[in-house]
């Protein structure tokens, strides 16, 4: 009973538009989810195209999120947080709708640019509203938004996977409705009224001339502290250049060792169920790393730990053993760095900024897998391993950087 009551409190404890945007982020990722996995074998199977040209396309999707990220961010800032979202999610609906009807390769080339766009539009808008909603949440906001996208993550490549073997144009389509959906709920449930912080500063410039209004903004702005925000993007483009290893180079090691797909997946599931089913934890580990640099701290070290370990990796249980000392690892860095750049952001450019950090996420996703293949044929899986563990120096020396030159005070 006590239990159930301690439950109650902590769920209630959460701002109600935060909880709107967790299942609106549900409902968004499991529609991309639909989507992603499948790409390359569309692309080969059904239009015949050689994986190499697969690659490609991919590539050109991911320079259109990093686009979308900091498009997303900059209208954010401009025109709100509804807007950006309703032009996302329609704009997506509108782009799968597309492919779901037209067989043409052109096509689909220049709709996986576009998609890229706007499906990234969304997500500097939701981190952007998260931290808006829960002010004094800190990295709390953020890590629930995290959690509701990896339980997206889960429920849309199971159900992607079992619609996507009856036909990939329905596959599609059922993206498209996902992202109606989405887009429906927004209307009608997420509001994006100004912040309690904006409402003060907006109350007395509303009874100030122009010039005095512009000079009032001057003083009461701060600038955006570029320093702590660029370590921030570079510590966080590198940390997921090693993460993506395990989606790309390590995946193909543990095949060519005699070790089953199916038995790899397990270890994506594994993760999934951690992020979920290990938040009690993690709020364990945060009472000891109360700072976001120090978590970031610990996040980077157990990166290391985890290709460290698999190094030594001659059984199938290290890396299962990896793969939760990884999944530990993200769940510190991934809602972590969003909620320090939210803390850096000054109001007016709060969506700007999670854009900017999110096209940094993106750019580690496109550059990943070209570094691990590229060791990974030219040299060694060990080498492979070797680098991504050297590489980890720099996102500790950028935390290093962010935590000296930080002025805000952290709230965890």
């Amino acid at each position: 009973m006590a239990i159930t009551t301690r439950f109650r409190g902590a769920l209630n404890s959460y701002p109600k538009l935060l909880w709107f945007l967790a299942f609106g982020a549900f409902l968004n990722v499991a529609g991309l989810s639909f989507i992603w996995p499948l790409n390359s074998i569309y692309i080969h199977e059904e239009l015949g195209k050689p994986l190499t040209v697969a690659g490609i396309v991919l590539l050109l999707h991911s320079a259109g999120a990093s686009i979308g990220q900091l498009v997303g961010g900059t209208l954010f800032d401009k025109i709100g947080g509804r807007p950006v979202l309703l032009i996302g999610l329609f704009g997506s609906a509108g782009l799968m709708s597309l492919i779901g009807f037209f067989d043409s390769w052109p096509l689909y080339v220049t709709v996986m640019v576009l998609y890229g766009l706007t499906a990234s539009l969304v997500f500097p808008a939701m981190n952007a509203l998260a931290a808006k909603s829960w002010p004094e949440g800190g990295r709390r906001a953020f890590n629930f938004i995290y959690v509701a996208n990896n339980l997206g993550v889960a429920a849309g490549t199971a159900i992607g996977g079992l619609v996507a073997s009856y036909s990939f144009k329905l596959a599609f389509f059922s993206a498209a409705i996902t992202f109606l959906l989405f887009a429906i709920f927004v209307i009608f449930k997420i509001q994006d009224r100004p912040s309690k912080k904006e409402a003060d500063q907006a109350a007395p410039a509303a009874h100030a001339s122009a010039h005095e209004t512009a000079a009032t903004s001057a003083l009461v702005e701060p600038k955006i502290p570029w320093v702590p925000v660029l370590s921030l993007f570079v510590g966080l483009l590198v940390a997921w250049i090693v993460y993506v290893q395990w989606q790309t180079s390590i995946s193909v090691h543990m095949q060519a060792n005699g070790i089953e797909l199916s038995a790899y997946s397990v270890l994506w599931t594994l993760n999934g169920a951690l992020i979920f089913l290990g938040q009690p934890l993690l709020a364990f580990a945060i009472k000891y790393f109360r700072s976001l640099a120090s978590q970031m701290y610990l996040g980077t070290a157990l990166f290391l730990l985890c290709f460290a370990l698999l190094l030594t990796a001659d059984h199938y249980l290290i890396y299962v053993a990896g793969m939760v000392i990884l999944t530990f690892g993200e769940m510190l860095l991934w809602p972590g760095i969003p909620a320090a750049v939210s803390q850096l952001s000054p109001p007016s450019r709060a969506g700007f900024l999670q854009g900017v950090i999110g096209s940094g996420a993106t750019a580690g996703r496109m550059l990943g897998p070209l570094l691990g293949g590229l060791l990974y044929d030219n040299t060694s899986f060990f080498n492979l391993l070797l680098v991504m563990v050297i590489l980890l120096a720099l996102p500790t020396l950028c935390f290093t950087i962010y935590s000296r030159t930080s002025k805000r005070k952290e709230r965890t």
